[in-house]
């Protein structure tokens, strides 16, 4: 028995034994499982968390960085704006400083650095934009725009961190299970019972803490969000609000617990459009009094319960407000502008509206500015808007589309009438000077009107349209006002594919020079030759009265007119050795290309290339040279005296014709317009013109041209007034190069 007793007891104390070896082992192996655990969990709570919760503060700075940018847009507190920048660039510093030295996002990290530097010089460049009297608005907003593309761009990064970190906790949360697993099987080894209940406790505990950190977060996230939250039953009945509810409703002067005001009033109707979408979730705005909300609202859909997110959004919608007042606003007359014109006309035409559209401008706008200067210009468009203020009605309203030019956009069934009243008025309105700080002016409108759908079928077509009607207008000499016509385009499209060819016409070698002698009436020699262009296209002669019009216009004669005295000072310079050392050559020259800074070197140019002696080269220019800028036009032309080369006045009689300009600038001869040779013999008072201006030139020691002599009666009475010279179909047409050489070699 006592055998058996030592027996059962030295089985039973090797079994303690090795209950009590296998009970340290397994504590040994527990305690290192536990600090394995242990590492884990504190390198999600010392590490990981900290960082998920230093990207959402980063994701905060940066919306809260924009709201101070547009917060600056729209007040213009400079003093303000640099004191929250310098906070809130503080404060993204110290949110930052979480992520610097963490493994696996060193560079992710600077990234984010070198771009809020960027976001800080675009702060910098914004405060430079606005810290000027007249701010530019388009620069501003693009900065604008690069700041929100800033923002938008750091959003990856951080949620790449972000999920990096997740990942990382997610991985240690799953090497903490097999540790836990560990740990529960080789406690099953030693008690069964034991080990169940272990494990059935370590379970109870893992999921209370886990649950117990998730819910601790949240609740903080949720209570301490500056922004009301807001959780909601299907019922609408509400189960949890945070502080920031309270703060609004007391802002607003609402009680604590009248947290329903801030739940869209339309709830019910929502909960259904939410259920049909895809991802549970809407946002929409709200009034609360003065405030502005927006409110997002999410429907968790296994617990059925209805998460609402709202925020303040009042700053930033009334900033969008003044931006787009801004951008459809003339900031100089506080009219419409042309972008708000042409959302009006897309809205109208949408709405298959009938109605008359108007564009008038300022009758010789460039003009006034060249000669009043912008200043006094700008003072003058506001007087004008202050005008069109007076004379606006229900049915009438009015557009500043730049510059001096205006639209009228008339909206009643008489739209086409209302419109013709409304510059007969404004017409008799500006009778009168109008009155600015700089003084009194007059001015004159012209009017371009067209009607939709009549003469368009889209904005842009009608915009163009109503464009060519007002060109007509300012070309009209007794109207000041055109309705578009059909003709009308057809006429624009043929000027714009004559414009079109024209710009080719030289370098297709489709200009040629012609040239018409002059001739001495008492040597009866050839003295001289007049240089025209013409232009064959597709086996065709262009008119000159319709392309030489255009290219002025358009500008395209400085670069004809610079080719034809080229051109005519080499063969000026070919015929004169051949023939004549006297031979003038006569070039036309426009007052746009007179007028060029760089046409005395034109001229020296063309007399270098060629060898053609400055003397033998004779440039006409019109009257209309002298209406404007007279001092510019007599240094002009004592340079070009200076070169050596002569000066005739093309056209004299017919354009602003004045015996100043005849003492005052270096003239060398007269030319006596066709227009008084013509009828000369039939009438007594274009012969009387014609003895005035012979008289007039010889007084001044002035040489006498007559041109459009076609017949011997014309040169018999130029003759008995001793005009020196004449030209004209009498003598001989224009002549191509070899024609006139042979004609010249004949005569």
């Amino acid at each position: 028995m006592q055998f058996l007793v030592r027996k059962y007891l030295l089985k039973a104390s090797l079994l303690a034994g090795l209950s009590l070896l296998l009970g340290l082992m397994l504590s040994l192996l527990v305690f290192q499982a536990n600090e394995k655990v242990k590492i884990q969990t504190v390198d999600v709570v010392e590490h990981r968390l900290p960082i998920l919760s230093a990207i959402n503060e980063l994701i905060a700075d940066l919306t809260e960085q924009e709201r101070i940018v547009y917060e600056y847009y729209r007040s213009k507190e400079q003093a303000i704006f640099l004191s929250s920048s310098r906070n809130i660039q503080r404060t993204f510093a110290m949110h930052l400083s979480a992520l610097e030295g963490q493994q696996g996002i060193a560079q992710e990290t600077k990234n984010i650095q070198l771009q809020q530097q960027e976001i800080i010089q675009l702060f910098n460049r914004f405060d430079q934009l606005m810290d000027v009297y007249e701010p530019d608005w388009d620069a501003l907003r693009a900065v604008l725009t690069a700041i929100s593309n800033q923002r938008l761009q750091m959003l990856p990064t951080l949620k790449y961190i972000e999920n990096i970190t997740k990942k990382q906790v997610d991985e240690g949360h799953v090497e903490t299970i097999q540790q836990i697993d560990k740990t529960a099987m080789l406690v099953t080894f030693y008690s069964v019972f034991i080990v169940v209940i272990a494990v059935i406790v370590a379970w109870y505990i893992r999921q209370y803490i886990l649950a117990q950190t998730k819910s601790t977060r949240l609740a903080h996230f949720a209570q301490r969000n500056p922004n009301p939250i807001i959780s909601v039953n299907s019922e609408g009945e509400v189960l949890f609000s945070n502080p920031a509810c309270e703060r609004l409703l007391k802002q607003e002067g609402f009680d604590n617990n009248e947290v329903t005001k801030l739940i869209p009033s339309n709830f019910l109707a929502l909960k259904e459009v939410i259920a049909r979408s895809n991802n549970h979730y809407i946002i929409i705005e709200q009034t609360l009094k003065n405030k502005i909300l927006q409110v997002s609202v999410n429907w968790l859909e296994d617990f059925d319960v209805y998460d609402i997110h709202i925020k303040d959004v009042t700053e930033q919608v009334v900033a969008q407000q003044e931006v787009k007042h801004l951008a459809f606003t003339s900031q100089e007359t506080g009219l419409p502008n042309q972008y708000k014109l042409k959302e009006k006309l897309s809205a109208l035409i949408e709405s298959d509206a009938t109605f008359s559209l108007g564009v008038f401008a300022i009758r010789h706008y460039n003009d006034k500015v060249a000669t009043l200067g912008g200043e006094v210009t700008t003072s003058l468009i506001k007087c004008i808007a202050k005008v069109l203020s007076n004379t606006s009605t229900q049915q009438v309203e009015f557009y500043h589309l730049g510059e001096g030019e205006f639209a009228a956009l008339a909206l009643d069934d008489e739209s086409n009438a209302t419109l013709v009243t409304l510059a007969s008025e404004l017409s008799k309105q500006t009778e009168n000077a109008l009155v600015t700080r700089y003084g009194e002016f007059f001015i004159e409108f012209d009017f371009g009107f067209a009607s939709f759908p009549e003469h368009a079928t889209n904005s842009n077509s009608l915009l163009k349209n109503v464009h060519i009607a007002l060109g007509v207008a300012c070309q009209s000499p007794h109207e000041n006002y055109a309705f578009f016509t059909s003709e009308f385009a057809d006429r624009a499209e043929k000027r714009a594919a004559m414009l079109d060819n024209l710009r080719n016409a030289v370098f297709l070698e489709e200009l040629f020079l012609v040239y018409q002698p002059q001739l001495c009436v008492k040597q009866k020699k050839i003295t001289g030759i007049e240089t025209l262009v013409r232009w064959r296209q597709n086996g065709k002669i262009v008119s000159p009265i319709d392309f030489i019009p255009l290219a002025e216009q358009s500008g395209l004669i400085v670069t004809i007119g610079q080719w034809i005295l080229q051109q005519a000072c080499l063969f000026g310079q070919r015929i004169i050795k051949q023939h004549n050392d006297e031979l003038v050559v006569a070039v036309n020259i426009s007052p746009r290309q007179f007028s060029h800074p760089l046409f005395i070197e034109t001229v020296e140019q063309a007399l270098e290339e060629s060898g053609l002696n400055p003397a033998n080269l004779e440039l006409e220019i019109t009257e209309g040279v002298f209406m404007h800028h007279e001092e510019n036009t007599l240094n002009m032309m004592h340079k070009l005296k200076r070169l050596g080369v002569q000066l005739s006045i093309d056209d004299f009689g017919t354009g602003y014709s004045s015996l100043s300009y005849l003492k005052q600038f270096p003239i060398d001869k007269l030319k006596i317009d066709q227009s008084f040779v013509r009828d000369c013999d039939k009438n007594d008072e274009d012969k009387a013109i014609i003895n005035t201006i012979i008289g007039l030139g010889k007084s001044l020691d002035l040489t006498l041209i007559a041109e459009g002599v076609e017949e011997l009666v014309h040169l018999e009475i130029l003759t008995a007034m001793e005009c020196d010279e004449i030209q004209g179909y009498w003598l001989s047409k224009p002549l191509e190069d070899d024609a006139l050489i042979e004609f010249i070699s004949n005569y």
